[in-house]
């Protein structure tokens, strides 16, 4: 397994048999597909603010999976537009994918998720979760989760929250001592440590530049 970092929107292969582990930080629009090759795995992290962005994820070889995260931030200086399709297209694929969105004061989003899986497949997977937390006052959000199953013998799941930060756990931050600009930042680390840990080959490097992104 290797891990590449390219933070451009460079097309890209992964080839028969790899496993490779892949992270954007992207601040500036543009459009990317990722195909995958018969017995190979990506692992794919996608991180932004200010995003304007169109991922296409496609398996048409059997045995390609995918286990896709995207995090990203949006405030009154960071409109968010995104798309992230993974087309599944042949039998023993699987996806699962993970949209973490982090909504300060006047943040606007638009995010359209959707995992497809065409007509006479067997022993497809996929999952597709979004999940919004709101950190701030007048969030514009419009988010559309979407599966398009056209096989039967396929399992598929999809769901969106919207939440705000667990009080009891701020209250409890709070009540030793910290802010709650401070306990908030801590509860969104939690969020992005959970997904990095999912990268085996993740180094310093690597870290620090999603966390510079999506910190405030």
């Amino acid at each position: 397994m290797n891990l590449l970092q390219t933070n451009i929107f460079q097309s890209l292969s992964v080839a028969t048999g790899e496993s490779l582990e892949l992270i954007d930080v992207f601040d500036v629009p543009g459009k990317k597909t990722i195909t995958l090759s018969s017995h190979s795995s990506l692992t794919y992290l996608i991180v932004g603010s200010m995003l304007d962005v169109d991922i296409t994820i496609v398996t048409t070889w059997p045995y390609g999976s995918c286990k896709i995260f995207w995090l990203f931030v949006s405030d009154t200086e960071h409109p968010v537009r995104g798309s992230l399709k993974v087309a599944l297209d042949h039998s023993h694929t699987s996806a699962n994918v993970e949209l973490f969105s982090f909504l300060y004061d006047d943040a606007k989003v638009a995010i359209d998720g959707s995992i497809a899986i065409w007509m006479h497949l067997d022993q497809v997977h996929g999952r597709l979760l979004e999940q919004n937390l709101v950190l701030g006052k007048n969030i514009s959000l419009t988010t559309l989760p979407k599966l398009d199953v056209a096989s039967y013998n396929v399992t598929a799941a999809h769901g969106a929250t919207i939440d705000t930060l667990d009080q009891q756990k701020l209250f409890y931050m709070m009540s030793r001592g910290l802010t709650q600009q401070q306990s908030q930042k801590l509860l969104v680390n939690w969020y992005i440590d959970y997904v990095l840990a999912c990268f085996k080959e993740i180094g310093d490097k690597e870290k620090k530049s999603v966390y510079s992104k999506l910190i405030k």
